[in-house]
């Protein structure tokens, strides 16, 4: 059987290409996605379009970033304060970080910050913690997020978990305001289609009760 012919750009396929729902964006704060390598080609993933999208994104993939070149210029980086986008106990908010960079500057500087944000499941997000001492010594950031997710074609073991594009929407939207929906109208495009995709008995398990 031959293989699904492939979008090079979303790497999706090119019956499931979503490259005419993105958006270009900017943002001030720079967003660093450590991505799994299960998730590369993962139909239901989303970090694909948030990179897409935002100007300044990059993915960088694996699990063990200790002789990973560009994760080590990362965080060698002198101009950039770095963070990480993870539920540690001693997490801030993101108001928090801003009060913290206004009395730094005079002004939250979001230009001169970078986030790290996992992308994987949690298991596989808390693996890649576990596996990276410099990733682990990071200051953490957590997101006071009230809205329940949409990503009902994936399962979570936690009730409060936001699909990679989410989150990083929450993230951008907290620090920025409200200029990043966009990121939504094609995760809504990319979830509705998988559901549209997949038998209707199937789809019942994911389609959401009141």
């Amino acid at each position: 059987m031959s293989k699904r012919e492939q979008c090079t750009r979303c790497l999706r396929a090119k019956t499931a290409c979503l490259c005419h729902t993105i958006t270009p964006l900017n943002s001030q704060l720079s967003l660093i996605i450590l991505q799994h390598p299960s998730e590369v080609k993962h139909a239901k993933g989303t970090a694909k379009i948030v990179e897409l999208s935002l100007s300044s994104c990059k993915i960088i993939v694996g699990e063990d970033f200790s002789d990973n070149a560009d994760f080590n210029e990362i965080l060698n980086a002198s101009d950039k304060n770095t963070w990480l986008l993870y539920p540690a106990n001693d997490a801030i908010s993101v108001n928090e970080l801003k009060q913290q960079l206004s009395v730094q500057t005079q002004q939250a500087n979001l230009a001169d910050v970078q986030v790290i944000v996992l992308d994987g499941s949690w298991k596989k997000a808390y693996k890649m913690y576990c596996l990276n001492p410099r990733l682990a010594a990071l200051p953490c950031i957590g997101l006071d997020v009230s809205n329940e997710s949409n990503y009902r074609i994936r399962k979570s073991s936690r009730s409060d978990s936001l699909s990679t594009l989410e989150a990083c929407h929450a993230l951008l939207t907290q620090f920025e305001g409200n200029q990043f929906d966009t990121l939504l109208d094609s995760f809504n495009y990319m979830v509705d289609f998988q559901l549209k995709a997949m038998p209707q008995d199937v789809q019942q398990r994911y389609r959401r009760h009141p």
